[in-house]
């Protein structure tokens, strides 16, 4: 397949977490288009496993929905960020639990709306996580609601089946953890 060219772009929106941008692109027959889209930064997701062998999810409500939802925690990568150290530093941020300091182990990395957003979400699994402080954005930058729940292996597999985890990088994650659960550094069961 033939790529398309970029002959120029423009920044629309400029905010701290993500930019806008609109490029004309040049498609493999020549006609030109403009391309809007949102320009971020990676995220990174963990899913975390106690030693009484709940997963770590939390609950909020997502105001473009207008509903509580259940989801693995997830969030921004910094810029220049290790993609493993950002996701162990949202998971502690809101959840309050640490990741222990063994790599976590990676199920996979993913676009998630390619056709309007450029960002990747990077999915890991922790487990032998530990109890420590969450420290919620309730600031200037921003404000986080989250409540931490530790759902049973086999709940979370079924909610993620019935649709009742909304979120699809979260129903993803809880679908390839379930797929790989056997593999080594997959201790589940």
């Amino acid at each position: 397949m033939k790529k398309w060219k970029r002959k120029s772009t423009e920044l629309v929106l400029d905010t701290k977490y993500f930019k806008v941008r609109r490029d004309v692109v040049e498609l493999p027959g020549g006609q030109q288009k403009d391309w809007t889209y949102w320009d971020s930064n990676d995220s990174a997701m963990v899913i975390g496993l106690t030693e009484d062998k709940k997963l770590v999810m939390i609950r909020q409500y997502r105001y473009l929905v207008n509903d509580e939802v259940i989801e693995f925690s997830s969030g921004s990568l910094h810029d220049n960020e290790p993609i493993e150290v950002g996701a162990k530093r949202e998971f502690e941020e809101e959840t309050g639990y640490t990741c222990s300091p063994e790599p976590l182990v990676r199920l996979g990395s993913f676009y998630e709306t390619y056709g309007q957003l450029n960002r990747r979400i990077h999915i890991f699994f922790a487990d032998k996580v530990k109890k420590s402080t969450q420290t919620l954005d309730n600031g200037e930058d921003g404000y986080e609601d989250i409540r931490v729940e530790l759902v049973e292996y086999n709940e979370a597999v079924k909610l993620a089946l019935e649709g009742k985890i909304a979120a699809m990088g979260s129903t993803l994650a809880m679908l390839l953890l379930h797929e790989k659960r056997k593999e080594p550094g997959l201790n589940i069961d």
